[in-house]
C-alpha cells in the first residue's frame, strides 16, 4: 500500500476517482470544476493537489506551493487518514468528524456541499477511495 499523499498514492487516488462511475459520472453533470488539495492539520500548505475539470482528475501531484489557490483544502491527523482509509466515513460519522474537528476544511463549504446531494454522495465515496 502506498504512503498517504506520496506520488504513488496520488497517482493510484486519481486513477480510482477517474475509474469510478460514483465521482464521475455526478461531478461531471454538475460540471464540477475544483482545485482540491489534502494534507495534515499542522501543516502550512496541503501534500497532495488535485486539478478537477467536469468531474474527472485533470491533474494530480504533490508539488507544493503558496501559489495555489484552493477551491478545496482538507486537512486531518495522519492517524486519522489512515483510519479513513480501512474504515470509510459515513454520512453520520462524517458530521462527527467535522464537529469534533477531526477533519477541517481549510477552504470550501463544508455545510453548502453536504446539503447538495450531487455533491454529498462524491464526496463520501471519496473516502472509499483513499
Amino acid at each position: 500500500m502506498a504512503t498517504m499523499f506520496d506520488q504513488e498514492w496520488v497517482n493510484g487516488f486519481a486513477s480510482r476517482w477517474n475509474n469510478a462511475p460514483e465521482m464521475t459520472g455526478p461531478l461531471g453533470q454538475a460540471k464540477f470544476n475544483s482545485i482540491i488539495g489534502f494534507g495534515y492539520k499542522d501543516e502550512e500548505l496541503p501534500r497532495a493537489t488535485f486539478h478537477v475539470q467536469d468531474g474527472k482528475v485533470a491533474h494530480a501531484t504533490t508539488a507544493r506551493s503558496g501559489e495555489v489557490v484552493y477551491d478545496w483544502d482538507l486537512r486531518a491527523d495522519p492517524e486519522r487518514w489512515e483510519a479513513w482509509r480501512r474504515n470509510p466515513l459515513t454520512i453520520m460519522s462524517l458530521g462527527v468528524a467535522v464537529s469534533q474537528g477531526a477533519i477541517q476544511f481549510k477552504s470550501g463549504d463544508y455545510r453548502g456541499m453536504i446539503r447538495r446531494m450531487h455533491l454529498a454522495k462524491p464526496f463520501l465515496h471519496f473516502f472509499t477511495l483513499l
